[in-house]
């Protein structure tokens, strides 16, 4: 699928400069049209004809032209050095022009809006003889792009009806070798002779008659001349033989004839063919082949050689022409500005031939989507590919470790309201609390009236979150008591810790010490990537940071394995104790292990966290998961003084699961959450509600994407889709920088809003890593489209 670009210049060098309009068209669509200009320029003009007719045509080797005597000055080494200087000077300023900055409104959009490997049909339209004599094939624009090709163009044009097509084996040429004085003309008809598929009549210096009636006689698909030819003004005349000579203007009704009769190409292989031009495009001739200025015989020859054998193997007309113009660098050694001289008309509004179509057989239809813009979708593709990897293996060390929680953080808080759960109530001990009943830490006489006020009102279970293994006051004997009376009354040790004030009361029994015991640590997440959980006892750490949040919950621990001897025995945690005697009581399968050791009750199966788990790069492997905090306070609350003074109803406290805890700041007992500090004995009330709301309501645990083993290619996967979609829109609008920072800005929403709504299921999909590739991506692909199109 070719591209064609119509870049019209209208006005003149000397005064007004020219107006610039820039079409590019696709099947036949106008897709961008953009308008500029270019300034007065007076010295190229006065360049030009600097050039071709003082240095180029001093040069004085033969040429295939008539009738011009040219008084030749110096050596002709000095003169080719001279003509080069020149060409030097014009591509300079020429160069110099284009580089306005009027004009660069069209060169960029122009650059913009192809691919490397796309083919282009480049017309300059203008009737400007000083345009059409400079050397545009130099405009490094062509150089970028290696299929593109100029061919000139007339201003003014009117549609004309489709020529019928004729079906025929062979393409049928017909041959003009005129006045061939002082010029081999064998060359041509040798190399012309060696066409495929060629039905070729040569006339050898016809007689004008002769001339004429065979363009009456026959369809004709290429018209060749070979010869001397001259343009006189703006008309151009062909010597057909030793005596004769004539204009076009001569042969204009035979010429239109053949026109009708469907010729489509027309090769002057001679010299100075700018004025054939001015004619020929009268009678709206589809295609032709000129020489801007006298051509010797030798670059002839050449020029022809390599331009039939390219277009007779089935390339374009375009190619085939600058592939043979620039085979004719190689003889500038001699003949300077050789490859400057070929160029093609053509009548816009006419699809340019091939050697299939000349046969009157049909070119196979590209698919609109060609090969080459495959093949950079393909490369563009590839840059999100790297992206991905990069930021994923950098993901993998546990760099984005911290940035990643935070951004967890901010999701888990920005989700929806939820009920407070029924199943549970907390008592605080408040500051006042603390002052009014005897000071930190509250005694145990203190404790038992507080359990016995609430154990008449039947709650499922009491937790003290509180460590006892010392006696604080008086009452010591009366809260072992306790404990021995009511099975549903529990309390916490910490395991890995020497301090014996966070072991189990020495007074319980080893039954006691595994009903009726749960360890209180809690997993906090630290900024050191090389230590990634941190086990807090009951009481706030000093040198604690702020980062250190509590983002998930230990379910159970082998103490035979544990690190440091501990007299925390216990293997379960207190929020697992008090889920399991809740769900039990409430009729609940009792727990059952499956075949790949996960945590079974009634349905629901909990999955302890791999190593590596969403953010989570190094976790330690043990029975834990993620903390699905409520976004509300998972229970009831009221104060110990309300307990103490019997104001509590028996609906508040029956069948519920009781916390008995410190939220006074003197306990130094809050920990960092999602949701800002909270106070320990909230963090184990979050804990049971997660426990049992996955169980009882189906309320989901926090889950990731699949993964294989510490290969998280759910991950990895997701974030290359959304990376390959950048890449996509950024090729689609890189030529529009403000869509496309819109693009981008509204796709980052459209990610945070997709997480969230994931996460409000339980999803914790991979968001920073997945903006930082979508961001990386966008960069990479801008950068890479700017270099391609260099």
């Amino acid at each position: 699928m070719d591209k064609l670009v119509v870049l019209e210049l209208e006005g003149d060098f000397e005064l007004a400069g020219f107006r610039a309009t820039l079409e590019i068209r696709v099947e036949q669509q106008l897709i961008l049209k953009v308008k500029g200009s270019l300034p007065a320029a007076p010295e190229v003009a006065s360049q030009i004809q600097r050039h071709w007719y003082q240095n180029y045509r001093s040069l004085g080797v033969p040429a295939r032209i008539k009738g011009q005597k040219i008084v030749h000055k110096g050596s002709l080494n000095r003169r080719i050095v001279e003509c080069r200087e020149s060409a030097e000077v014009l591509l300079d300023r020429f160069r110099v022009w284009l580089n306005s900055e009027s004009f660069q409104l069209i060169d960029r959009r122009l650059r913009e809006s192809f691919d490397r490997d796309d083919s282009i049909r480049f017309l300059l339209r203008t009737d400007d003889l000083n345009l059409q004599k400079l050397p545009w094939h130099e405009w490094d624009f062509f150089e970028r792009y290696p299929k593109a090709e100029i061919a000139l163009s007339a201003p003014e044009y009117e549609a004309i009806s489709d020529r019928p097509v004729i079906q025929k084996n062979k393409v049928r040429v017909l041959a003009i070798l005129g006045n061939s004085r002082g010029i081999q003309l064998e060359h041509d008809r040798a190399i012309l002779e060696q066409l495929p598929n060629a039905d070729i009549e040569f006339l050898v210096e016809p007689e004008r008659q002769q001339f004429s009636e065979r363009l009456w006689q026959e369809a004709w698909d290429i018209l060749f001349f070979a010869g001397h030819s001259e343009t006189e003004g703006e008309t151009g005349r062909l010597y057909i033989n030793q005596t004769d000579s004539l204009t076009l203007s001569q042969l204009k009704y035979g010429l239109r004839k053949a026109i009708d009769r469907g010729l489509q190409l027309a090769i002057f292989n001679s010299c100075d063919g700018l004025g054939l031009v001015q004619e020929l495009q009268q009678l709206r001739i589809p295609q032709l082949i000129v020489m801007r200025e006298p051509i010797t015989d030798q670059v002839a020859a050449v020029f022809l050689k390599y331009f039939l054998e390219v277009f007779s193997s089935g390339e374009s007309l375009y190619l085939a022409t600058r592939q043979a113009r620039e085979r004719l660098q190689g003889l500038e050694h001699q003949f300077p500005c050789a490859s400057w001289l070929p160029i093609i008309y053509q009548d816009p509004l006419v699809t340019p031939p091939n050697w299939l179509t000349l046969q009157g057989r049909s070119t196979p239809r590209r698919s609109p989507r060609t090969s080459s813009r495959r093949w950079r979708s393909l490369r563009v593709l590839w840059v999100s590919v790297a992206a991905t990897l990069m930021i994923m293996g950098i993901r993998s060390t546990g760099a984005l470790q911290s940035v990643e929680l935070s951004a967890y953080d901010a999701l888990m808080r920005s989700r929806p309201t939820e009920a407070i759960d029924s199943r549970i109530l907390v008592v605080e001990v408040t500051q006042a609390d603390v002052n009014q009943f005897g000071g930190y830490p509250l005694s145990d006489a203190v404790l038992v009236k507080a359990i016995a006020a609430l154990e008449p009102l039947q709650p499922s279970a009491i937790a003290i979150d509180m460590h006892r293994a010392q006696p604080r006051g008086e009452g010591r004997s009366a809260l072992i008591a306790q404990f021995q009376q009511n099975a549903n009354l529990l309390t916490v040790c910490a395991f890995a810790q020497s301090d014996q004030n966070y072991a189990a009361p020495p007074e319980f029994s080893t039954d006691q010490k595994l009903e009726q015991l749960g360890f209180s640590n809690l997993v906090l997440d630290t900024v050191n990537r090389s230590q990634s959980d941190t086990l807090r006892t009951d009481v706030q750490s000093e040198q604690q940071s702020s980062k250190q949040t509590v983002r998930r919950q230990l379910l159970s621990y082998d103490p035979n394995i544990a690190l440091t001897r501990s007299t925390c025995t216990t293997p379960y945690s207190l929020s697992f104790q008090l889920a399991y005697r809740f769900l039990q009581k409430s009729g609940i399968q009792p727990i059952q292990v499956t075949a790949d050791q996960r945590w079974q009750f009634g349905s629901t199966i909990f999955n302890p966290l791999p190593t590596r788990f969403g953010a989570y790069q190094t976790l330690e492997r043990a029975n834990q998961t993620m903390l699905n905090y409520r976004t509300a306070p998972p229970g009831q609350q009221i104060p110990l003084q309300k307990v103490l003074n019997r104001q509590v109803t028996a609906e508040m406290v029956r069948d519920r699961i009781v916390f008995i805890g410190y939220t006074a700041p003197v306990a130094r007992d809050t920990f960092a959450t999602p949701y800002g500090e909270m106070a320990g004995v909230w963090i184990h009330a979050h804990s049971v509600s997660q426990l049992l709301s996955s169980v009882l309501n189906q309320r989901s645990s926090i889950w990731g994407l699949p993964q294989w083993q510490h290969f998280q290619w759910g991950d990895t996967l997701w974030v290359l889709i959304w990376s390959g979609i950048t890449a996509m829109i950024v090729t689609i609008a890189q030529s529009r920088p403000l869509i496309l920072g819109i693009a981008i800005a509204v796709f980052f929403s459209c990610i945070y809003q997709l997480c969230l709504y994931v996460l409000k299921v339980g999803g914790w999909l991979p968001l920073v890593p997945t903006l930082i590739t979508m961001l990386l991506t966008a960069i990479g692909v801008v950068f890479y489209l700017r270099v391609d199109r260099r």
